[in-house]
C-alpha cells in the first residue's frame, strides 16, 4: 500500500547501557589542607576548674568582670569571630571566658563549602590549638569531651578511620588552658589552618554562648513516601530511593532501596551503608549505628537491579529538617513538618547553625525559564505574539514558524505546555535547553498528548530573559498547515478551512465504515476512543506534513513509541500520539473505488495502521505490519508480484522495508507484494486469531532482550541494526509458539502455498 508507519519518533533509552565512570576518592591528610601536620595522640589533663558547661549548651556566667588594677579580668567576653572556609571548613570563636588562672576558650568547627570533601583523622586538636601569652605559647590543658580525639563529627562505623564532614555539620566544644598570674591581655588563639584570634576581655557576653539553637524535641511517628523519592548518583546510574522513615523513642530508621540499570559497570567502590551521615537543626552529625554491615557498597549485588535495606541512627537531638549525605550523591533533606524529601544546596555565605536549603544560580535561573515558557504556553492560540516577544532582536529562530505555532493554526488544541526536560543553566545564561511542548485534543482523553520538542539557548538582559535560538526536532502540524476541525462519533479531521463540507463529510463517512468492518475483526481492547486524521489538499503541504514524496506516497500513519515506567525503571512500551495523513492530490488520481489506490482503501490502509499501534514495535518485521494493514484493509497487493519467489531470505525478520513509503519503487514494491502474500498465507492457513498472537508478541518481548541489543550511540544506522537484530533473535521463538514453524520450515509451508496459489 502507498504508506508505511513512522519508526523514527521511537525514544527508549536503554537503562542496562555501560556507562563507565571511574570513582576516585579525593582526600588528603590534613598536612596537605592546610590544617598542621599529624602528631602522635596524648591525653590531657583533666580539668581543675569545678566549670564544665557542655560542648553545645552553656550556663550563664556566675561572675561579672572585675577589672582591679593590674588584675586580670574574669568572666566571659564576646569576639564573634568567624574564619574564612579552609577546605570547606570554617572556624567560629564566639566567647572566650577568664576564671582565676584558666582561660576557657569557645570553638565550633563546620563545614559549609565543598560537599565532597573528606578528610582523613585525626586532627589531634589538643596538639594543635595554641594560646600566645606575651611571647609564651601554651598548649590546652583541657578540651571538652567531643575534641579529645578530633574535630571531625562522630565516626561511621567504617574500618578506616575518617572524618566525613557534609554541609552543616557542626561539632562545638572548648579549649581550657592555663595561664600566668600575671598574663595581660590581648590573648592570640590559634588553631592551625586558620586566621589567629585576638582575645580581649573588653565586650562582656550575654547569653548563651551559641544562641539560637534548637532544642525541641524531634517529633516522632512514621513518613511512608509512595511518590518516587530517587535521588542519582552525581556520576554513575545509582538511584537512592527512600521508603520510609520512621522516628521513636529508640531512634530513628530509614527504610531504603538501592537500584541500578542492569549490566552497570562501575569501575571503583562505592561507599557503604555506614558511612551515610545523618545532620540534624542542630548541626550534629551521626551515623547509622545499626546496618547491613555484610553490604561492602551501596549497590546491588551481582546479577541484581536493586537492593532493599535498613538504616538505624540515633534519635535526633533537635527539632527540625535532617539532611542526609553519602559521598557521591547530592545532599538530601528530610522536612518532618511536610513530610517531604528534596535535594539541596546550600550558598556556604553564613555559618550554619541549622541546615537551611538556598536555591543555586542554577535553580533560580531554570525556575525563572520555566516560568517565562509557562507564561508562553498559556498565551498559545490567544495571544502569539508573546513567543515572538520573547526573542532577542538578533535570535537565531524562525520568527514566522515560531509565530505559527503560538497561532494554534486553528486546530482544537486544549491544556498547551511548554516544559524543560534538560540543559545547562547558569545565573546570567542558559545553554542547550531542551523543550517540550505539549498539547491534547478537543474530544481526546486527557491523557492522549501529542509532544514537539525544542532546543534553545537563553540570555539574561536587564533583568528579563530573552530566547537567542531556538530550533525545532519535529515541527507542530499545525504550524504547517492551518485549518479547522470536522468530527464524526470517532474520528476528527483537520482539513484546510476551505474544504467543501461535503468533501469533509464524505472522508469521515469512509473512515467511520471503515472502523465498524475492522472493529469487528480487530481485538476491542487495542481500540481507542477517538482518532485523529489529516486531510492534506495538495502535495507541498503533505510532504511539509511529512516529509515524505508525494509523488510515491499516498498516506503515512504516525505513531510514536515511549517506555512505560513504573517506580522510575522502563518496565515496558506503549504507543501514543497517532495520527494519520491522506495525500489528498494523490488519491485524486485513483478511482474512488480503486481497491489498492483509492482514497477509501488508503483510509482504511492507515486506519490499520493506527488501530494496531498498541502492539506494534520498532523490531516489529515489516512483513507483519504492512502485511496486517493490507490483509485487513482489504488490498490484495500480493496479486502485482509476478517474478517466481525462490526464496523469503531475510523478509521474516526484516524491519526496513526499502524506502520507507515508496511503493512504486521496485525493491519497495516487492517487500510489500511479499508482505501482502505472507499475511494471507498466515490468516488462511492458520486464523486470524493466531496471526494477531503472533503480531501482538513482538510487543511483549522481555525487556532484556531491548537493552542487550539496543546500541550505545544513537545513530541511525546502528539503531536499525539493533532493531533488525532483536527481530531477528526473538523470531524463531515466537513462530514455533504461535505457528508451531521454525524459520526454514515457515519458508518452506509459505513457498508451498503461493506455489498452489499461483
Amino acid at each position: 500500500m502507498a504508506s508505511q508507519k513512522t519508526r523514527g519518533s521511537f525514544r527508549f533509552r536503554p537503562v542496562g547501557a555501560l556507562r563507565k565512570i571511574l570513582l576516585v576518592a579525593a582526600a588528603g591528610l590534613l598536612a596537605a589542607c592546610g590544617l598542621g601536620p599529624l602528631r602522635p595522640a596524648q591525653t590531657p589533663a583533666a580539668p581543675t576548674s569545678p566549670l564544665r558547661p557542655s560542648p553545645t549548651r552553656t550556663a550563664r556566667p556566675t561572675a561579672t568582670p572585675t577589672p582591679e588594677a593590674g588584675a586580670l579580668p574574669s568572666g566571659r567576653f564576646a569576639v564573634r569571630f568567624v574564619s574564612e572556609p579552609n577546605y570547606g571548613i570554617v572556624m567560629e570563636v564566639p566567647a572566650f571566658e577568664i576564671r582565676e588562672e584558666r582561660l576557657r576558650v569557645y570553638v565550633a568547627f563546620a563545614h559549609r563549602g565543598e560537599r565532597s570533601q573528606e578528610f582523613y583523622a585525626p586532627l589531634e586538636p589538643g596538639k594543635s590549638a595554641e594560646l600566645y601569652v606575651g611571647n609564651k605559647r601554651l598548649s590546652p590543658a583541657a578540651m571538652s569531651e567531643n575534641f579529645q580525639e578530633d574535630i571531625c563529627p562522630e565516626y561511621p562505623r567504617i574500618p578506616r578511620k575518617t572524618c566525613l564532614w557534609i554541609v552543616g555539620a557542626v561539632e562545638r566544644g572548648w579549649f581550657e588552658f592555663e595561664i600566668p598570674q600575671d598574663a595581660q591581655p590581648p590573648f592570640v588563639f590559634r588553631f592551625p589552618g586558620f586566621d589567629r584570634v585576638e582575645l580581649r576581655p573588653e565586650k562582656p557576653l550575654t547569653g548563651e554562648i551559641w544562641e539560637g539553637l534548637p532544642a525541641d524535641p524531634f517529633p516522632q511517628g512514621e513518613w511512608a513516601f509512595e511518590t518516587d523519592n530517587r535521588f542519582r548518583h552525581l556520576s554513575v546510574s545509582v538511584d537512592l530511593i527512600f521508603r520510609r522513615i520512621r522516628v521513636d523513642a529508640d531512634g530513628l530508621e530509614i527504610a531504603l532501596q538501592v537500584r541500578q540499570p542492569k549490566g552497570l559497570l562501575v569501575f571503583g567502590q562505592l561507599p557503604k551503608p555506614g558511612e551515610m551521615g545523618m545532620v540534624d537543626a542542630a548541626g550534629k552529625q551521626v551515623f547509622p549505628v545499626g546496618f547491613p554491615e555484610d553490604m561492602k557498597e551501596m549497590r546491588p549485588p551481582q546479577n541484581a537491579t536493586r537492593v532493599d535495606l535498613t538504616l538505624r541512627y540515633p534519635l535526633p537531638a533537635a527539632r527540625g529538617p535532617l539532611i542526609f549525605r553519602l559521598e557521591g550523591w547530592p545532599l538530601i533533606r528530610f522536612d518532618p513538618e511536610t513530610g517531604t524529601l528534596a535535594e539541596v544546596e546550600w550558598d556556604g555565605r553564613v555559618f550554619v547553625l541549622a541546615p537551611t536549603p538556598t536555591p543555586s544560580p542554577a535553580e533560580i535561573a531554570r525556575g525563572e525559564i520555566a516560568a517565562m515558557l509557562g507564561k508562553m504556553a498559556e498565551a498559545m492560540g490567544r495571544s502569539p505574539e508573546a513567543f515572538r516577544a520573547a526573542l532577542d532582536p538578533q535570535a537565531e529562530a524562525d520568527a514566522d514558524l515560531l509565530q505559527a505555532v503560538a497561532s494554534g493554526g486553528g486546530w482544537p488544541l486544549v491544556d498547551p505546555r511548554l516544559e524543560i526536560t534538560g540543559g545547562e543553566f547558569q545565573a546570567e545564561e542558559a545553554q542547550d535547553v531542551r523543550l517540550e511542548l505539549s498539547v491534547g485534543l478537543e474530544g481526546f482523553p486527557a491523557e492522549e498528548r501529542w509532544r514537539y520538542a525544542a532546543e534553545v539557548d537563553l540570555r539574561k538582559t536587564d533583568g528579563e530573559w530573552r530566547i537567542v535560538r531556538w530550533e525545532w526536532e519535529n515541527v507542530p502540524p499545525w504550524a504547517r498547515m492551518a485549518g479547522r476541525p470536522w468530527t464524526s462519533e470517532r474520528f476528527t479531521l483537520i482539513a484546510p478551512s476551505d474544504l467543501p463540507e461535503e468533501t469533509a463529510r464524505a472522508v469521515l463517512s469512509e473512515l467511520e465504515e471503515a472502523y465498524r468492518d475492522l472493529a469487528a475483526r480487530l481485538p476491542r481492547e487495542i481500540l481507542r476512543p477517538r482518532y485523529l486524521a489529516i486531510y492534506a489538499p495538495d502535495r507541498s503541504t503533505f510532504r511539509a506534513l511529512t516529509g515524505r514524496n508525494p509523488e510515491r506516497t499516498l498516506g503515512v500513519a504516525f505513531y510514536r513509541t515511549v517506555p512505560v515506567e513504573a517506580e522510575g525503571e522502563v518496565v515496558g512500551f506503549r504507543s501514543g500520539e497517532t495520527m494519520m495523513v491522506l495525500n489528498a492530490e494523490g488519491v485524486k488520481g485513483y478511482r474512488t473505488t480503486d481497491p489498492l489506490f483509492g482514497r477509501a482503501a488508503v483510509l482504511r490502509h492507515e486506519l490499520v495502521h493506527v488501530i494496531l499501534a498498541p502492539w506494534t514495535r520498532p523490531w516489529t518485521p515489516g512483513w507483519l505490519v504492512e502485511g496486517a494493514a493490507l490483509t485487513y484493509a482489504g488490498q490484495p497487493y500480493w496479486r502485482e508480484l509476478k517474478e517466481e519467489i525462490r526464496s523469503l531470505e531475510n523478509m521474516t525478520y526484516t524491519t526496513a522495508f526499502g524506502h520507507i513509503g515508496d511503493i512504486f519503487g521496485t525493491a519497495t514494491a516487492r517487500q510489500y507484494a511479499l508482505a501482502s502474500a505472507m499475511a494471507e498465507f498466515v490468516r488462511e492457513r492458520y486464523g486470524d486469531e493466531a496471526f494477531l498472537a503472533l503480531y501482538r508478541a513482538y510487543g511483549e518481548i522481555p525487556l532484556d532482550v531491548v537493552e542487550r541489543r539496543w546500541p550505545r550511540v544513537g545513530l541511525q544506522a546502528l539503531v536499525q541494526a539493533a532493531m533488525d537484530a532483536i527481530a531477528q533473535e526473538v523470531t524463531p521463538n515466537i513462530l514455533q509458539q504461535h505457528l508451531g514453524l521454525d524459520p526454514a520450515a515457515f519458508e518452506a509451508e509459505f513457498l508451498k502455498w503461493w506455489k498452489a496459489r499461483r
